[in-house]
């Protein structure tokens, strides 16, 4: 890759989007620890998990840092491997889908690259907003799908009307007659005893 060009990741947990990054750096770290470029606080995931080295051709390469867990890409556990575009590196519960783009950035008048502190972004998501991620996306599971578009040449369909019986179950109702009646005859044997 000669021209110059960007590293695309895009972090989800187990599934879902979490996070885009764009990174021009040469070193790219990942892991629990706070000040990691991709920071994810998980206890699947390594203080130092893995991280992603700039190579002369200006693509990635992995390297597993220890982890406890292990890194996979493309369903393949690793120690250091080169990184292809479109390729998607596992770790824990999270995924981290990875491509390569060329930098858009506008160039200066002399053509040097005007680079821009947008690129280097350290990501904090903490448990609450992983939570509330998780809890957002699960509503949105719990919601019936959603009917499919009507046709513009369908004709309308007549609203069927919805009975709502309000009358307490059978045995409900035979537990309160029965209570009732119980009531009533002992209340009456209680005034016969005592009225004597």
């Amino acid at each position: 890759m000669s021209d110059p060009s960007v590293i695309k990741l895009r972090l989800s947990l187990m599934g879902r989007p979490v996070r885009n990054f764009t990174f021009d750096k040469p070193v790219i770290s990942v892991g629990r620890d706070p000040e990691a470029d991709v920071f994810v606080d998980n206890p699947g995931v390594s203080r130092d998990h893995f991280r992603l080295e700039r190579t002369p051709n200006g693509e990635y390469q992995i390297v597993d840092l220890g982890s406890a867990n292990g890194t996979f890409l493309n369903d393949q556990m690793i120690n250091t491997a080169a990184v292809r575009n479109n390729d998607v590196v596992r770790f824990g519960k999270y995924t981290l889908w990875v491509g390569y783009e060329q930098d858009r950035r506008a160039l200066g008048a002399e053509g040097r690259k005007s680079v821009t502190d947008t690129a280097q972004h350290t990501v904090v998501l903490s448990r609450s907003e992983l939570g509330n991620l998780l809890e957002v996306s699960r509503e949105k599971e719990a919601l019936p799908p959603s009917p499919p578009p009507a046709f513009a040449s369908a004709p309308p369909v007549p609203a069927t009307p919805v009975i709502v019986n309000h009358a307490p179950p059978a045995p409900f109702a035979a537990i309160v007659i029965a209570f009732l009646l119980g009531a009533t005859l002992g209340a009456g044997s209680v005034w016969l005893l005592l009225g004597r």
